[in-house]
C-alpha cells in the first residue's frame, strides 16, 4: 500500500519553528496479534489514517519548550466493538478526529521542572455500517477535553518532590453513545532522593544510590479508567504507593 509522508519546517527566528505535516498510514487489523482469526476479526481490512497537522514550537528558555498544534485525522475501516454482539466487531466506515493541543515541557528554573499539556478533541463517526453506531456519534473513550500537569521541585541537592494533576471530561464506553463514563480528576505525587554510599550499613562498592516513592491517586478518587464495550468497564486504581531503589556500581 502507498503510504506517503511529507513535512516542512520554517524558522522565522532562532527559537521558533513553524511546521506542517501530511501522512498516510495503515494499521493491520488482523495478523500476528491474533492467535487465530474468528468471524469477528476476519472481516477487518487494514485501518487507514490520513493525518494533517500544523503547529508551532517555541523555546521560551534554553530548557523550556512550548508547543501547540491543530490536527485533523481521517480514519477508515476502524474496528469497533459491536455493542449488540460480544466478540464481534463493526467496521465504522470512517471516523474523524480534529482538535487542538498545547504542551509545556522543561525547566522554569534550575530547580523547578514541569511537564504538562492540554488537548481538545472532537472525534466522531463520519459514516457507519450499523443501526446503533451512527454518523455523528462520538468515538469511544475519547474525552473532549484533557489536561495533565506534573511539577517536580529540587528542594535540596539530595531531595526532590513532585505533584501531578490529571483531569478529563466524560467519554463513552462504546461508539453507540449509550453508556457514558463520567469525567474525573486525579492527583499523583512523588518523592525522590539520593543516599551517600558512605552511610550504608555495610561496605559495598556503590557509586550512587537513588530512591523514589510514587503515589498514584493521592486522594483516593473513584473513577472509571477505560472500557471494552458497554458491559466491560475498568475502574481506575485506588490509592497506590510504589517504591524503588536504584544503585550504580
Amino acid at each position: 500500500m502507498w503510504s506517503p509522508r511529507a513535512g516542512v519546517i520554517l524558522k522565522p527566528v532562532e527559537n521558533v519553528s513553524i511546521y506542517g505535516s501530511y501522512s498516510v498510514a495503515f494499521l493491520p487489523s488482523t495478523g500476528d496479534q491474533f492467535a487465530a482469526l474468528s468471524p469477528g476479526t476476519a472481516i477487518a481490512a487494514p485501518e487507514k489514517f490520513v493525518s494533517k497537522e500544523v503547529g508551532v514550537k517555541w523555546d521560551i528558555l534554553p530548557k523550556l519548550q512550548f508547543m501547540t498544534a491543530v490536527y485533523n485525522i481521517d480514519r477508515s475501516n476502524q474496528r469497533l466493538a459491536d455493542p449488540l454482539n460480544p466478540g464481534f466487531f463493526i467496521l465504522s466506515g470512517k471516523s474523524n478526529a480534529k482538535g487542538f493541543e498545547a504542551s509545556l515541557n522543561g525547566y522554569i528554573t534550575d530547580l523547578w521542572q514541569v511537564s504538562g499539556g492540554y488537548a481538545h478533541t472532537d472525534a466522531r463517526i463520519v459514516s457507519a455500517t450499523s443501526t446503533v453506531i451512527l454518523a455523528g456519534n462520538r468515538v469511544a473513550l475519547v474525552p473532549t477535553d484533557a489536561f495533565t500537569l506534573w511539577n517536580k521541585y529540587q528542594f535540596f541537592p539530595d531531595f526532590a518532590a513532585g505533584l501531578g494533576l490529571l483531569t478529563q471530561t466524560s467519554s463513552f464506553a462504546s461508539s453507540d453513545d449509550t453508556v457514558k463514563l463520567p469525567g474525573w480528576t486525579r492527583l499523583d505525587a512523588g518523592l525522590f532522593g539520593t543516599i551517600d554510599p558512605k552511610y550504608l550499613p555495610v561496605s559495598v562498592s556503590v557509586k550512587r544510590l537513588r530512591w523514589q516513592i510514587n503515589i498514584e491517586n493521592l486522594t483516593g478518587t473513584r473513577y472509571w479508567a477505560t472500557a471494552d464495550g458497554n458491559n466491560n468497564i475498568t475502574p481506575g486504581s485506588p490509592r497506590a504507593v510504589r517504591g524503588a531503589i536504584t544503585a550504580n556500581f
